[in-house]
């Protein structure tokens, strides 16, 4: 899969609040707009895509990662990807940019966050680099400009995507498990000793109320996603020789063990051992996973936790869920938008832009 890296100058960010330039696209279709990361010919950049055609954009200095749609505020919020310090605050009406967050002294993001159920507080995930690398989840107060108020422990190094838990007082944190600080790169400080695992972080006290260890040392667990009921649907990425032949997608319940999600017969197509983003639908019945370096999309049947299909997508990327139109709304590095509907026999395509790569993560504005 392609890297996507996003190299442009700051002032840059401070002066483009909107494109002015359209690239080459396809005819648009129904979809709710979707937020993202990516970069094209013209720029690279985080943004707004509606119907067919950038509503905001904004060019950042380095790469973007996931996002989110703060509904009470009104407002985009965008991640660096490690080991990236800023977040970008966006007026959702305007495209005006608002804030540019910089992580404390001694920590970088991870790319990701979630806010608490009252739209208050934002939590994300980060590297203490002046702990040598400690896990942490940074909260923020968003009505005081984001402002930095505490930091939690998640009890693990390597903390990825997180999510809010339904009953409004649990943060749920794929622990990847892998150590890297900024002085060396993306280099594997710890290949030997990683512990990846699912844990579940009590709000109010700040402890980890639950853990569940990856079944193999070397199985990061990296993006998840939990359904109305509480189930919880996480991708992996294997750090060792591939093909591993380990299942990649895993289901947990509170009180339960992690379950492996049966992959039957299609197994062995599957060898990159890479997911790149999970989506569950509004009702707890389907899930969707990317799997970029094997070009191929899946949808699983998440009450029998099994594969119902494969659909080929070269490099793909993100994907969430679109209740609005009832399918799942898919992105790759090739810029297309692509909706899954389960039942359909392919992919439909939504919108395109030439020379685009999305990123690995879509959000609704919804």
């Amino acid at each position: 899969m392609q890297r996507r890296h996003f190299i442009l100058s700051t002032t840059a960010l401070l002066c483009a609040p909107v494109l002015a330039t359209r690239p080459a696209l396809a005819k648009s279709a129904n979809f709710t707009p979707v937020l993202s990361a990516a970069s094209d010919t013209a720029g690279k950049h985080i943004g707004l895509w509606r119907d067919d055609h950038w509503q905001i954009s904004k060019t950042i200095p380095h790469r973007g990662h996931d996002s989110l749609f703060h509904r009470q505020r009104q407002e985009l919020v965008f991640f660096s990807r490690r080991p990236g310090r800023e977040m970008y605050i966006i007026d959702a009406r305007s495209g005006a940019l608002r804030h540019t967050i910089s992580s404390n002294d001694g920590y970088h993001y991870y790319g990701h966050g979630c806010t608490s159920a009252d739209g208050r507080f934002l939590y994300t995930t980060e590297n203490n680099i002046a702990d040598n690398g400690a896990g942490s989840i940074g909260v923020y107060d968003c009505e005081q400009n984001y402002q930095c108020i505490a930091h939690m422990s998640c009890d693990g190094i390597g903390p990825h995507e997180l999510a809010l838990m339904p009953d409004g007082k649990t943060l749920v944190i794929a622990i990847g498990g892998i150590k890297t600080l900024p002085a060396s790169g993306r280099e594997t400080l710890n290949a030997d000793s990683l512990a990846p695992a699912l844990h579940y972080l009590d709000i109010a006290s700040g402890e980890i109320m639950e853990r569940q260890a990856a079944p193999h040392f070397q199985l990061s667990l990296r993006h998840l996603d939990v359904s109305p009921d509480g189930q919880v649907l996480v991708g992996a990425q294997f750090q060792g020789s591939l093909p591993s032949r380990l299942p990649l997608v895993y289901s947990h319940r509170r009180g339960g063990e992690l379950t492996a999600m049966d992959y039957g017969e299609q197994h062995l197509q599957f060898k990159k051992d890479y997911i790149a983003s999970v989506s569950i639908d509004d009702r707890g019945e389907h899930a969707v996973s990317s799997c970029p370096r094997d070009n191929v999309v899946c949808l699983w049947d998440l009450k029998h936790q099994k594969l119902l299909k494969v659909y080929p997508l070269r490099d793909s990327a993100g994907a969430i869920y679109d209740p609005n139109f009832k399918q799942f709304i898919l992105s790759n590095g090739s810029g297309q938008l692509m909706a899954l509907k389960p039942g359909q026999p392919t992919l439909t395509p939504l919108a395109y832009a030439a020379g685009t790569q999305w990123d690995n993560h879509l959000t609704l504005l919804s």
